[in-house]
């Protein structure tokens, strides 16, 4: 328990740590959190300081919600749900970080890193999924249940079926961990969800 206490410490810290506003800071000398959207985020970085830059944002934010990971398993730390809350201890600490007044970004990519290092054999469909529901409505309860359906015959097929009952249990878990923490995290996505029939 202690072992997981420190990793979820480490990850919050490490997940304050906001890149969007140091890349936006250091190309332009401007603070993300006052240009566009305002949202210290990826999406915000590309609109409105490149492409090229908000791709290496949203890299550098999946990466810190592997990291805290990678190092609780190298500590011995193997279950799935303890690596999971350690994981979303670097998420949370994107959307309130310490280091920006806890306001910060949405968690998308950091999250993201948990499904990469949980379930990389699904991170591509993850990946799919979410420029899909982007590209239709994100706002969308159908678009978001049909994603999630979809999400989960994938991971029967690759773990349950091809791995076993167990792992297939143990991924579904944290998996439903994830998405109840999102809204836990961002509770403004319920309401956006309730009012988002209508594409924006």
């Amino acid at each position: 328990m202690g072992r997981v206490i420190a990793g979820m410490v480490a990850g919050y810290i490490l997940g304050s740590i906001s890149f969007a506003y140091l890349f936006t800071l250091f190309l332009t000398g401007r603070d993300i959190r006052e240009i566009g959207t305002r949202n210290p985020g990826a999406a915000n970085v590309a609109r409105n300081v490149g492409e090229k830059w908000g791709v290496l944002v949203w890299i550098a934010d999946t990466i810190k919600g592997m990291i805290p990971m990678v190092f609780a398993r190298n500590l011995g730390i193997t279950n799935l749900i303890a690596l999971t809350v350690i994981g979303l201890s670097a998420v949370f600490g994107h959307c309130y970080p310490i280091f920006m007044h806890f306001k910060g970004g949405r968690g998308a990519a950091t999250t993201g890193g948990i499904v990469l290092f949980l379930m990389p054999i699904l991170f591509p469909v993850v990946m799919a999924l979410w420029f899909i529901a982007q590209k239709i409505n994100p706002r969308s309860p159908k678009v978001l249940f049909l994603c999630t359906a979809f999400y989960f015959l994938c991971l029967f097929l690759a773990y349950g079926l091809r791995v076993n009952t167990a792992v297939f249990v143990q991924t579904a878990a944290s998996t439903i961990i994830l998405i109840a923490s999102a809204f836990l995290i961002n509770p403004e996505l319920i309401k956006e969800l309730k009012s988002g029939g209508h594409k924006k």
